[in-house]
């Protein structure tokens, strides 16, 4: 599949109600480059914004925007993305004691040392589109939905790869750290929680979670998804709290229900 096939194979596979985001780290970045993604329609923002912000733009929106470290506001999503360096006050975690988000001071300094995070320096720009509108060679795929949506990318994930699937999380921040740095240091699909910034400026629903795919991973992720499909099917019947589950086929069963069922 080209990208636009995945992107097109994503939503109405998966019913998805939003595109899917592609998500290109730029290791060079200089006038010429910049001038050359405008002519591909890409732009930066007129006033620095969030991460998430710019995966908003191109998810609800469908625009292609690229940032770079002048371009971002927040110091969350710059310090995992490269923009910001991991300097004391974030390796001390002040941010997180300032904000109360651990109960001791030293739990606050663990959280921000155990971030996932791009080394500073190392991106020089990023660049968000749609799947189907990015002409660069992604490195990775955001996607939001319901957790059925979820389950069913994780489960294509796994059928070739690993027997669990590992979620973490910090309980604070969402799609730059818990997602996109998460992928980018593991080159693992992360799923993550949206976090207040996401909801108040990215336009995230409160039934939404986001998994972000690294592209190289796409292929074996439809692949394995199409393998396993009859484990999910949509839409699923409700039975009832009260129905004997006669759906389970009898590999599941334990031995009283197999003599049940006769």
């Amino acid at each position: 599949m080209d990208r636009k096939q995945q992107h097109e194979w994503l939503v109405r596979t998966l019913g998805l109600q939003t595109s899917p985001v592609a998500v290109k780290y730029l290791k060079d970045w200089s006038e010429d480059e910049e001038w050359e993604l405008a002519d591909k329609g890409y732009y930066r923002p007129k006033a620095p914004l969030n991460v998430c912000q710019f995966v908003g733009q191109a998810r609800h929106h469908g625009r292609k925007v690229v940032a770079t470290a002048d371009d971002q506001v927040c110091n969350i999503g710059a310090l995992v993305t490269g923009a910001y360096p991991y300097d004391e006050g974030m390796e001390h975690g002040d941010i997180a004691k300032k904000d109360g988000v651990r109960k001791t001071l030293e739990l606050c300094e663990a959280m921000f040392q155990t971030l996932p995070r791009v080394p500073f320096g190392e991106v020089k720009a990023i660049a968000f589109a749609p799947l189907d509108k990015m002409e660069l060679e992604p490195d990775q795929v955001i996607v939001y939905g319901n957790p059925l949506q979820m389950l069913k990318l994780m489960q294509g994930y796994v059928y070739a790869e690993e027997p669990r699937f590992t979620i973490t999380s910090c309980a604070k921040y969402g799609v730059c750290v818990e997602g996109m740095a998460q992928a980018y240091v593991t080159g693992k699909p992360a799923v993550g929680f949206p976090c207040r910034g996401e909801r108040v400026s990215s336009i995230v629903q409160d039934q939404e979670l986001s998994i972000t795919i690294p592209y190289a991973s796409l292929p074996a992720v439809i692949e394995g998804f199409e393998k396993t499909k009859h484990l999910l099917p949509s839409p699923i019947p409700f039975g009832g709290v009260d129905q004997e589950p006669n759906f389970l086929p009898d590999y599941y069963l334990t031995p009283q229900a197999k003599k049940r069922r006769g």
